[in-house]
């Protein structure tokens, strides 16, 4: 036979309780009332799978929605390639071109005029005043004492001598002069320097170029242009 509980805590009625602290004594009326609870009948275990968040439920569905994106655009395009392939399979043929017929003409055709033509003009002659451009090349003091004045002479020119028989003519006598051919004989001597009224100098040269030597015209009138420029009085 089971003891009182109040037995069992306190004690026998006739003994002194000692006193119990209030925290055992719910503990031990918790337990009690569980043991003495009556079970609950056996149903079976039943497992509840918890819902799935909204945020998994949307990403789930993500790719069935861009798949059925990708379909859509197909069946799009492929319905455009096929309206443009019936439009250029049912082109309209083309219309012929009616032929323009030519109707004689009633006018007589007016002769035009013939344009003159235009003669060239013929290649104008260099200037024979114009000196020739020449290299003048190294040169060496050249001194004229009768005018007081130095100069620099063309090497080119090579050795020559010179006379002044008035005070405004010099005459040049040399190599380069003395190689003109027997036919420009005479405008051996004719080559020198002038002195003009104002001070100045221009060269001496003969009144034509020699037809049998022309380069060695220019040459020698070229070279002597520089010399004569740089004829300085002082």
């Amino acid at each position: 036979m089971n003891k009182d509980p109040l037995e069992e805590l306190f004690g026998p009625a006739d003994e002194t309780p000692e006193p119990v602290p209030a925290r055992e004594r719910l503990a031990y009326e918790q337990a009690e009332r569980v043991r003495t609870a009556p079970l609950p009948a056996d149903r079976g275990t039943a497992w509840v799978t918890p819902e799935p968040p909204q945020r998994d439920r949307a990403a789930q569905a993500k790719p069935w929605i861009i798949v059925g994106i990708v379909a859509l655009i197909a069946i799009v395009a492929s319905i455009v390639v096929v309206n443009i392939a019936r439009g250029q399979g049912e082109a309209a043929p083309e219309t012929p071109r009616p032929t323009a017929t030519e109707t004689p003409s009633t006018t007589k055709p007016t002769t035009e005029p013939s344009t003159p033509s235009t003669e060239k003009p013929a290649t104008e002659k260099p200037d024979e005043n114009t000196v020739p451009s020449v290299d003048v090349g190294p040169t060496t003091s050249f001194p004229i004492g009768p005018w007081n004045a130095s100069s620099d002479w063309p090497q080119r020119l090579g050795a020559a001598n010179f006379e002044i028989p008035d005070s405004s003519h010099l005459k040049l006598s040399g190599e380069l002069f003395n190689s003109f051919p027997e036919s420009c004989a005479a405008m051996r001597g004719e080559w020198g320097a002038t002195k003009l009224p104002n001070g100045t100098f221009e060269v001496a040269k003969p009144a034509s170029k020699c037809e049998a030597a022309p380069e060695l015209y220019d040459e020698v009138w070229g070279l002597l242009d520089a010399w004569v420029k740089s004829i300085k009085v002082g």
